[in-house]
């Protein structure tokens, strides 16, 4: 079945909320090193113990940010599927941020995700913006791994923004980039 991919409108979708569901049986354990003036960051795929339940809402247009644009897919009068981005503010190089891309469950697997960061890496060359970036969780196995099929690499991370025990509980934001 395909689905249409169209412009979503702030006015009509602002504050739309989506939930986010997956698991994870797996999830990347950080270990920070530091020896002989150097920094050794590893992250390696671990199997968790029992099986992660991962959900939290989602709200589009959430922000005033005048660069923000959504796209989503409508089915039946009901938002399915959607991904928003913004441009980064007062970069002299920007790149382009996704701050949510969600599929419902009914929907995945049929290419929906893939075409939706196709919009955003889209919008970001037309633009003229040098990369995409967005941030998921080290716990988050299956958007990590889709993200990376999409070209995506790690750009960056946070090991404690939470507590101090944040890459022990496997609560470690990642930043995923794509170049153009």
């Amino acid at each position: 079945m395909e689905h249409k991919i169209q412009l979503l409108e702030r006015e009509k979708w602002q504050n739309h909320e989506a939930y986010f569901s997956d698991y994870a049986d797996s999830c990347y354990c950080m270990e920070i090193s530091h020896a002989d003036g150097s920094f050794l960051v590893e992250m390696r795929k671990t199997p968790l113990e029992s099986r992660k339940i991962i959900k939290y809402p989602q709200r589009l247009f959430a922000s005033e940010d005048s660069t923000v644009k959504a796209w989503g897919v409508v089915d039946g009068g009901q938002l399915v599927a959607g991904i928003e981005t913004s441009i980064e503010a007062g970069a002299k190089s920007p790149r382009l941020y996704v701050s949510l891309l969600w599929v419902d469950e009914k929907y995945r697997r049929q290419g929906l995700a893939a075409a939706l960061v196709d919009k955003a890496k889209q919008r970001a060359a037309a633009e003229n913006l040098r990369a995409v970036y967005l941030q998921t969780w080290s716990c988050n196995e299956h958007a990590i791994a889709f993200y990376l099929s999409q070209g995506f690499r790690l750009i960056g991370f946070d090991s404690c923004p939470f507590s101090n025990e944040d890459a022990e509980k496997f609560n470690v934001p990642l930043k995923l980039g794509f170049f153009l």
